[in-house]
């Protein structure tokens, strides 16, 4: 294994344990921590800079940053046009989520973001049929399968490290 993919294998060891964690912690209380993800979107941030320090190439770096800005845009818009719709938990969720999936680009981080609200689709129709349009479900789980789902697609078609 090169230097590069267990940087990346590293940041997606980050990716997954605090997905984890978020994904409880929002079932049990439906809040998504700042606390949580900012250092974990750091820590993912710095793996791959060294990553691609070491590959010599910063696209995965550039995939990353578009990823987390095209994954929370969507979500942020949502948030912003009606936030009782989306609390601002998942959009700095989304952040990390696009961050961590952009590395394969960033239209790996939009089909996490896809993977995850249609995931939730089954769940948020029959909330809302048997207890109306106003009651809600946390997102949280939904997006970390999402972006789980992106992530094990992209690796299985490009690998880790991708065009490496």
């Amino acid at each position: 294994m090169t230097w590069t993919a267990a940087l990346v294998c590293a940041a997606l060891l980050v990716w997954l344990g605090s997905a984890v964690a978020l994904a409880v912690i929002d079932l049990r209380s439906r809040l998504l921590p700042t606390r949580l993800i900012w250092p974990a979107a750091g820590a993912v941030w710095a793996l791959y800079a060294v990553a691609s320090l070491a590959r010599g190439d910063a696209s995965g770096l550039w995939g990353a940053l578009a990823g987390a800005f095209a994954a929370s845009a969507p979500v942020f818009a949502i948030h912003f046009v009606h936030p009782p719709s989306m609390g601002f938990g998942d959009v700095r969720f989304s952040v990390l989520n696009g961050l961590v999936c952009g590395w394969w680009g960033w239209h790996v981080a939009l089909l996490g973001l896809a993977a995850g609200f249609l995931a939730a689709l089954p769940e948020a129709l029959v909330v809302m049929a048997r207890h109306g349009a106003r009651a809600s479900r946390p997102l949280g789980p939904y997006l970390a399968a999402g972006a789980a789902a992106a992530l094990l697609w992209a690796t299985a078609i490009s690998g880790v490290v991708p065009g490496g």
